[in-house]
């Protein structure tokens, strides 16, 4: 049985460096974390859902919430990301899932792709701006999740994906840490 988390969790704690040699921690006492974890660095629904991050980056920082992304893939692949984005935020490569599987990202499943189908906006926006040669790194079935840790360490949200491209709503995130929902 996997080892999902759930709100109200105490998370698990991650000391690492990311892509630029810099030091995360997670909880940080001075701000909340949302973190990110992703499919494989050129897949096209996660660098979507990095674009969104990167273009929210500023909104979320105002509400005092931090962003982690959080990868499957090599460090070179997330250095030169095919969607030609360097996120503000930090990267870490997770080659042996080391954190995927402390959070319970460990689902994996075809029918992430089928349930696609019924985004088609998702689908559309994604493809279009897909890389052309895309180098699968990491299972090509394992589907997303996202957690929002508050200072303390607490999960505040736990989202498992149920297709490749299900991520919260950046207001979904915000309204959880001002306690709107």
């Amino acid at each position: 049985m996997k080892n999902t988390m759930h709100v109200g969790d105490n998370a698990p704690q991650i000391e690492a460096k990311d892509v630029w040699d810099r030091s995360v921690r997670v909880p940080s006492q001075r701000e909340w974390k949302y973190l990110s974890f992703h499919r494989f660095a050129d897949c096209p629904f996660c660098n979507l859902r990095t674009n969104d991050l990167i273009k929210n980056h500023a909104l979320l920082e105002k509400h005092g919430i931090g962003i982690v992304s959080i990868w499957p893939s090599k460090k070179e692949y997330l250095l030169h990301p095919s969607s030609n984005a360097l996120p503000p935020f930090p990267m870490l490569s997770d080659e042996g899932k080391v954190l995927y599987k402390k959070y319970g990202v460990v689902e994996t499943s075809y029918m992430g792709a089928l349930k696609l189908f019924l985004h088609p906006i998702t689908m559309l926006n994604a493809l279009k701006k897909k890389h052309r040669n895309i180098r699968v790194d990491a299972d090509p079935r394992l589907l997303p999740a996202s957690f929002l840790i508050d200072s303390e360490g607490k999960v505040k949200l736990a989202h498992y994906g149920s297709h490749y491209a299900d991520h919260p709503s950046i207001d979904f995130i915000i309204d959880t840490k001002t306690k709107k929902i």
